[in-house]
């Protein structure tokens, strides 16, 4: 159901259901971690209306953990090079951004 196409090459890392936050679509889909980028992919309204975002591991400027409610740890904020911020909603947040720490480094 939520799939985009792989670059030569490209490995997923990690998978999951997230929601997603920016600029003021709120939308719910699958956030894929793979060894070059983050890619978000969901549907707009109806299941023919996909969406998908990617932001390149080389272009998170910041990533930081956050609360949905003030207490519940399940979000994450993403900055990017060109100040585009994203809030992620997922499980397991710190495994998320363990993992992704992880790729930016190796990738360096």
């Amino acid at each position: 159901m939520y799939s985009f196409p792989l670059e030569p090459n490209e490995t997923i890392i990690k998978k999951g259901l997230a929601s997603y936050s920016c600029d003021g679509d709120v939308l719910n889909g699958a956030l894929y971690l793979t060894d070059y980028r983050l890619v978000f992919v969901g549907y707009a309204l109806s299941i023919t209306n996909k969406y998908m975002d990617e932001v390149p591991l080389t272009h998170i400027r910041e990533l930081k953990p956050e609360k949905t409610f003030f207490f519940i740890p399940n979000v994450l904020r993403i900055t990017t090079i060109k100040d585009k911020s994203i809030k992620i909603v997922v499980k397991e947040r710190d495994e998320w951004i363990a993992s992704i720490n992880k790729q930016i480094d190796s990738s360096n």
